[in-house]
């Protein structure tokens, strides 16, 4: 755990969902591969060539020297690039009907306790790049959705971190400035370094095991 910084007085945790509440690198790829099949399907390819495609807008993106982005920006990129008919609409549709975290996640009563004892000092929120629906059942499955105040999903900005839109959004169903939340994510630069240069705080994990430690870790 990192934790870059704490802001004054803050009194929310914005919380990422995948490789944070949870630590499954199965079910994190397998929505890649899900979502690079459904692609594979709408372009009439091999899912083989839609992967290679993805890899050479990661690559392109490397040598521009720009910074890592989620997979709904690069399929967006794609379809810029290729000229393929591709947008945020579609890319949410294939999510909901694709991902279903319950095959994948179980209840984690830790977490639920940690969940609890935070949430008695902060308001919580979950932040997702994908839909608010799958959002919601992902806390359901993991028995921890009675914690968090608000859920904020693809859907909601139509924009995927580490645009700032997203964080905003979180911060507007907290009713709360961004100097009073504190982004919480496994990547620093979408969970973390955009919510900073917002005036947000920031804590960077490595999986669960991390959060499981929030609670020491923010005593004040």
């Amino acid at each position: 755990m990192i934790v870059r910084w704490l802001p004054d007085g803050f009194s929310a945790l914005i919380l990422d969902m995948d490789g944070t509440l949870y630590t499954h690198q199965g079910y994190f790829d397998w929505q890649e591969t899900s979502q690079v099949a459904r692609l594979a399907s709408h372009l009439g390819i091999h899912e083989d060539e839609a992967a290679a495609m993805m890899e050479e807008e990661r690559e392109a993106r490397r040598a521009a020297g720009l910074p890592k982005t989620s997979m709904a920006n690069l399929f967006l990129a794609l379809g810029r690039r290729r000229g393929f008919p591709i947008d945020m609409a579609t890319i949410i549709h294939w999510r909901e009907e694709e991902i279903r975290p319950a095959e994948w996640l179980k209840a984690d009563p830790r977490l639920g306790e940690v969940l609890a004892a935070l949430a008695s000092r902060f308001r919580l929120c979950l932040l997702t790049n994908n839909p608010r629906s799958v959002g919601e059942a992902g806390l359901l499955a993991l028995g921890i959705i009675p914690h968090f105040s608000s859920v904020i999903g693809l859907d909601d900005s139509l924009e995927s971190k580490p645009s700032p839109r997203p964080f905003l959004k979180a911060c507007a169903a907290l009713g709360l400035p961004p100097a009073s939340c504190v982004s919480i994510g496994d990547r620093m630069d979408v969970d973390i370094e955009p919510a900073l240069a917002l005036g947000m705080g920031g804590i960077l994990v490595e999986g669960v095991e991390d959060v499981y430690r929030l609670p020491e870790a923010l005593k004040r």
